[in-house]
């Protein structure tokens, strides 16, 4: 019951705030017209009607005790005038309707039922609104029946539902300032959710702080920790960047001195050495590079994948491709940073497998690009862990296959993230290794 309740419940945090506005709002509404109708407007009805009945009252006995009916009647001119009484002797007993209110007139029902416990000789009453709002009472007195017409005004307050509209009108306006202002104070919230999306897929957006002392805060602090975060990172760039650059001139002269020692075995085992240190510095230095300052533009992700694979093919590694007929063939991605993130997936994949393959299609709203190899594959309780740079498994992977550092999953993470997607890690059930999928947003504006 609590997990259906909070699915009722809006997930935004405008529609909650709205609901906690009008919610009290409602129940006000609610309880102020349950006591103004039940403990106010009834009450005020009943001792109108008992007011006019008294008088009535004194027209029945005068009529019950006077042996011309008429002639008492004649003699009461004043009391009937001043309430506004129209009384009239029938010699025979009309047809008296169904005593009834509508559904909706509260002082009727009212009205009726006080008649009904009160007048003696009571023997029925309508309300009428022709040929004025009134309400008619038949009553049996000695020498007859007593027709007696009473103004409605004089028996229930007039316009009884107009505090009801005044309050009602007056909350409506109300909450519509109140929208008015939540709204203003949601807008810096959501800017500073869009600003951290924006950070969280690699991009810095501008971003002021705005609103409330507490939102000011928070986008303060969120300035500050992406400052931080971004120092941090060019650092990180810096120092890689140097190291790449001072391990190059080392390599240089030790490649030079074994080309002119002349070939040997020691040589070929060094050479072997030399590439796998070029190979692991090339690779510190792609992601020292990261994705700054890449440039955007309408490309072709299926050309991007079919021109990959063939180099592999090329190169006489076994990779199957298959590419759906509906795949789009223009989308806003970053230059190089999708050739990077496949490049970086396949060559794993072929260095810890014998074969691979690759899968293009539209899932929903995304492109999907899925790689699939017959390695040993990553246990489920380690591919979180397999996505952060420099981490190599000792369970999943071999490490004394090829020169791999862990950067190659951590780039293309970066680079799905950067792209407002995801990487996603599971088994491969058609080659029983380990399935890449990547997930691009079709809607991904510049």
């Amino acid at each position: 019951m609590k997990a259906q309740l909070k699915s009722l419940l809006p997930r935004s945090f405008f529609g909650r705030a709205v609901l906690i506005l009008v919610v009290p709002v409602i129940v006000i509404q609610i309880v102020l017209s349950i006591v103004f109708v039940q403990r106010h407007y009834e009450r005020v009805t009943q001792q109108m009607t008992g007011t006019v009945l008294q008088a009535v009252e004194v027209l029945i006995d005068e009529v019950n005790a006077a042996h011309d009916p008429d002639r008492s009647l004649a003699r009461q001119p004043e009391l009937a005038s001043a309430l506004g009484l129209q009384v009239q002797i029938l010699d025979a007993l009309p047809t008296i309707p169904e005593s009834h209110a509508a559904w909706y007139d509260l002082a009727g029902r009212e009205i009726l039922s006080v008649l009904q416990a009160r007048v003696p000789g009571y023997l029925g009453a309508v309300l009428c609104s022709e040929p004025m709002d009134s309400a008619v009472l038949w009553v049996a007195v000695g020498k007859g029946t007593l027709q007696v017409t009473i103004p409605r005004d004089h028996l229930a307050p007039t316009n009884p539902h107009q505090l009801l509209v005044i309050v009602f009108l007056a909350s409506v306006v109300l909450v519509l300032m109140a929208l008015q202002y939540l709204r203003l104070q949601i807008r810096p919230i959501r800017r500073l959710g869009t600003a951290a999306e924006a950070y969280g897929r690699g991009q810095s957006v501008p971003f002021r702080p705005s609103g409330a002392r507490e939102i000011r805060a928070a986008g303060l602090a969120f300035l500050d920790m992406r400052n931080r975060i971004e120092r941090q990172n060019s650092q990180r760039k810096l120092m890689l960047s140097g190291l790449g650059h001072d391990m190059r001139t080392p390599l240089t002269r030790m490649r030079l001195m074994v080309s002119m020692a002349g070939p040997t075995a020691d040589s070929a085992a060094l050479e072997a050495e030399i590439a796998d240190l070029e190979h692991l510095l090339n690779s510190f230095l792609d992601y020292s590079r990261g994705d700054s300052h890449v440039p955007e533009g309408l490309f072709d992700p299926p050309t991007i994948v079919a021109d990959l694979v063939a180099r592999y093919r090329a190169a006489g590694q076994q990779v199957a491709l298959t590419i759906a007929p509906n795949t789009p063939h223009a989308m806003h991605l970053q230059e190089g940073q999708l050739e990077r993130a496949l490049d970086n997936i396949l060559s794993n994949a072929l260095d810890y497998g014998k074969q691979a393959r690759v899968q293009v299609f539209t899932d929903a709203d995304a492109l999907v690009i899925t790689i699939e190899d017959d390695g040993p594959g990553i246990a489920p309780a380690d591919r979180a862990r397999a996505r952060e740079p420099f981490v190599r498994l000792d369970s999943a992977r071999n490490q004394d296959v090829g020169a791999h550092v862990g950067l190659g999953l951590a780039i293309a993470d970066d680079v799905m993230r950067a792209h407002g997607g995801r990487l996603e890690l599971a088994d491969s059930p058609a080659l029983g290794g380990l399935l890449v999928r990547l997930k691009l947003p079709l809607n991904r504006a510049p």
